[in-house]
């Protein structure tokens, strides 16, 4: 009796663990001590890759990399993605980012969303690393305004992909590759409030 009450209890436990561990990160508080400033940041970003073929022996994958937050001024909220974009080159050395490529298309299932750059990344963010930054330093950084109703869109997308300005060479778009839908999900549901 006691061997089977003792695997049934440990059968629960791997079951809540099992289920604990397929939830997405949830989202963090960071509160910069000198401005007072909290930013609220996703738990997972949302990643994009494409491949380019440079010349017939050298391939590059470019990425794009969104990450959502939300900064609170002393009660003034502001929703922001920050996108990070860099490439990776096998066979040869890859070009860096063109600086110029500001503007964002996010194809949303049958939508398409434009997003413009600020001008220049907003005051009082944290710290690169603490904002999912790739770990390379060819990376380049840009921020966009948003709102909530758009990062639920997103969340709740059945097809999500990503470009950059039709006058950018390649012009083909970025696929989704790691999905942080579930992330950005638990983040706006918090956001929103009860």
């Amino acid at each position: 009796m006691f061997v089977k009450r003792h695997w049934a209890v440990t059968l629960a436990a791997l079951t809540c663990l099992a289920a604990c561990s397929s939830l997405p990160p949830s989202p963090r508080d960071l509160l910069d001590e000198h401005t007072g400033v909290t930013v609220t940041v996703v738990g997972a970003p949302i990643d994009f890759a494409r491949v380019s073929y440079e010349a017939a022996n050298s391939t590059t994958h470019d990425y794009l990399r969104l990450v959502a937050v939300r900064i609170d001024n002393a009660g003034k909220y502001s929703e922001l993605f920050v996108l990070y974009r860099w490439s990776a080159a096998f066979s040869g050395m890859p070009a860096p980012p063109d600086e110029s490529s500001a503007q964002l298309i996010i194809e949303i299932d049958e939508h398409e969303l434009e997003l413009q750059p600020l001008e220049r990344l907003p005051p009082g963010l944290p710290r690169a690393k603490e904002l999912f930054a790739p770990e390379t330093a060819d990376a380049v950084m840009r921020a966009y305004a948003t709102n909530l109703e758009t990062m639920e869109l997103i969340a709740r997308s059945r097809q999500l992909t990503a470009r950059l300005p039709p006058q950018e060479s390649p012009s083909a778009p970025f696929s989704l590759w790691r999905d942080g839908r579930p992330a950005l999900a638990q983040l706006a549901k918090q956001l929103s409030g009860p």
